[in-house]
């Protein structure tokens, strides 16, 4: 009898142990469900926390946008407007419509370029003068002494320019050069250093 007995409890034991075994595969998959469910739920609240924190301003429009630049003295050596600026999606540059760029001596204007489409970078300060619907980036000197037009005119640093595209530039009563590219500086003194390369012509005024 207590063989007997013993075998009773030891076959009573393995299938317990196998119906635990049984329900904890359920259990099991029931958990894990439920865990990945409450880490994504974790991930997403973390993630709309950081976007909060540091929102992204890609497809932000600005209106009336301006850039500029000043020396030492707090006086503005350029300025650019422009009638709408948009962020790029790099957040680094503003892609820009109807833009105004004036260059400046003292309070009076004393070169103005202005283009249709264009682009700037805000830390670098480095522009990018577009045409578009057939009209160029034009340039425009005090009293028309000098004046250029171009398909696109790069604005860098220290005063340079480069542009491209249908170069045409003007000296008032002096000369006419064309070519498909041109490089110099500009400022509010003019335009000056100037180098034009690419089915060159000049024409040069006789007084």
């Amino acid at each position: 009898m207590p063989a007997a007995s013993f075998s009773i409890h030891s076959n009573w034991f393995r299938n317990a142990v196998k119906l635990v075994a049984a329900l904890s595969i359920p259990a099991g998959i029931v958990w894990f469900f439920i865990y990945s469910q409450e880490q994504a739920r974790i991930e997403v609240e973390n993630y709309q926390k950081e976007q909060k924190a540091n929102p992204t301003s890609e497809g932000m429009v600005v209106n009336d946008y301006q850039l500029k630049e000043v020396d030492d003295y707090n006086h503005v050596r350029w300025q650019l407007v422009a009638k709408k600026g948009s962020m790029a999606p790099n957040n680094r540059d503003v892609l820009l419509d109807s833009v105004i760029v004036e260059y400046f001596d003292g309070p009076n204007v004393k070169m103005r370029i202005s283009a249709p489409k264009g682009e700037a970078n805000q830390e670098t300060r480095y522009v990018k003068l577009i045409s578009a619907d057939n009209k160029k980036v034009e340039t425009m000197g005090d009293g028309g002494k000098s004046k250029f037009e171009a398909s696109i005119v790069e604005l860098i640093k220290k005063n340079q320019f480069i542009a491209s595209g249908g170069v045409i530039i003007e000296w008032s009563e002096v000369a006419k050069v064309t070519g498909n590219t041109a490089s110099g500086n500009i400022d509010s003194s003019g335009i000056s250093n100037v180098k034009v390369a690419g089915n060159t012509h000049s024409t040069v005024v006789v007084k």
